[in-house]
């Protein structure tokens, strides 16, 4: 039973780990930009939600209502000032181009949390921050049901908006062939604009999450790595594969703890990064290029 208890946590992981990846997979996977800030910005939308509740007593989940919309318009403010002028570049000077950016933010936004919150772990306690399922001798706490549960729901609301939406399918048209979809009609410029905002506003699910556990500002570039070996996994603009990638490590990360400690949980997550990349490099859950 102690082995299925870390294979629950190692899921429970997985999942937070695809909610930070997925927003960063829809906007490499759409304009071909590498946001390294993906895991910052998660952190900021944590200090949100833990603001929320320290002056206004507002659970995480439920402050999403804010903190999405205020993602929202900061990934809007990002793309206008600091990544619109890059679609002038190749893909491969736009990529690198996108990475120095975005590692500049993730310095500031590091500097600035410090100094607003200090570096000391922040945390949210609601009431059901102790309770769990107990399942036999299994005990799975709510809050890590309620992370495989929000994960779930956003993945595969996702997959339906780019699938079964109009302005969805424009999303999906563009990461396709930008030229192709202008000739159609779309407005790539509002599209691309709109796909980066939600790409963004989704960090702030992952925020909600890492607020019921600890926030600090040293945490981004930790969840952004996390996140590029999830899209390594399954393959640049996988939207549903990110999911089962997530889980992959979080399994293989629990079970590296189990057999040899919690010292080596990141080596375990590289190795498999570094495996993948030498024998599968198109990932192992893409079937075609695209959303």
């Amino acid at each position: 039973m102690e082995f299925a208890q870390y294979i629950t946590y190692g899921v429970i992981n997985g999942s937070l780990y695809a909610l930070v990846a997925i927003g960063l997979a829809l906007i490499m996977g759409i304009m071909g930009i590498f946001n390294i800030a993906q895991g910052s910005l998660a952190m900021i939308a944590g200090y949100g939600s833990v603001l929320f509740f320290q002056h206004m007593k507002i659970d995480p989940f439920v402050s999403l209502v804010f903190t999405l919309p205020a993602m929202f318009l900061i990934g809007v403010f990002m793309y206008l000032t600091m990544f619109m002028s890059m679609n002038k570049y190749d893909s491969g000077q736009k990529l690198r181009n996108s990475m120095l950016v975005s590692f500049g933010l993730v310095l500031i936004m590091e500097t600035l949390a410090t100094i607003l919150w200090t570096a000391n772990e922040r945390t949210v306690t609601v009431a059901y921050s102790g309770a769990v399922l107990a399942l036999g001798d299994l005990r799975i706490p709510y809050t890590g049901l309620a992370t495989i549960v929000l994960a779930i729901g956003v993945i595969f609301g996702l997959h339906f908006f780019l699938k079964h939406t109009t302005f969805g399918k424009s999303i999906w048209a563009v990461s396709q062939d930008h030229d192709c979809a202008m000739l159609m009609g779309v407005n790539v410029r509002r599209t691309t604009l709109a796909a980066f905002g939600i790409g963004v506003a989704i960090s702030a699910f992952a925020g909600a999450v890492v607020s019921l556990h600890t926030v600090s500002p040293a945490i981004g570039i930790d969840w952004t790595n996390k996140a590029l070996i999830l899209i390594v996994l399954a393959g640049v603009g996988s939207i549903n594969g990110i999911l089962f990638a997530g889980l992959l490590l979080g399994i293989v990360e629990a079970l590296g703890v189990y057999l040899v400690g919690v010292h080596y949980t990141g080596v375990v997550g590289l190795l498999i990064f570094i495996i993948v990349l030498m024998f599968r490099p198109q990932g192992l859950f893409v079937r075609k290029a695209g959303v």
